[in-house]
């Protein structure tokens, strides 16, 4: 009886995490036009989903540049290879410089602490 029970409580466990950790969307990737250091990426903010996640290569030593607007307050954060990360940062954007070469996300939306909104956003990711 106790080892059903610990394992009907390790499936419950199993279940709670996988619902909340599974539902993610996969970071959208971010694409340079061919000679291009830079791109617009348009974006939105809907209800239960204040955040999107994107993908971008970047090589060691590179400058990040990421600037956002929007419908109402935003908030964007960077976590790049090598655990070089920044963020939350709060307002129009910030920079980074990669120390190793991979994929960065960058997580740009609504600033959850300032008031609720819904609407379009745009980031411009330019790397030097």
């Amino acid at each position: 009886m106790i080892k059903q029970l610990h394992a009907i409580g390790l499936a419950l466990v199993a279940v709670a995490f996988a619902a909340g950790g599974t539902n993610a969307a996969p970071p959208i990737p971010i694409k340079f036009a061919p000679g291009s250091y830079g791109a617009v990426v348009d974006g939105k903010v809907v209800p239960g989903q204040a955040l999107t996640t994107y993908s971008l290569k970047v090589g060691a030593g590179q400058l990040i540049i990421v600037t956002f607007t929007g419908a109402g307050a935003m908030r964007g954060s960077i976590q790049c290879p090598g655990g070089v990360g920044d963020g939350p940062w709060y307002g129009t954007g910030n920079t980074i410089t990669a120390t190793t070469a991979g994929t960065c996300d960058i997580t740009v939306g609504a600033n959850t602490m300032a008031a609720d909104w819904t609407g379009g956003f745009t980031m411009a990711v330019l790397v030097h």
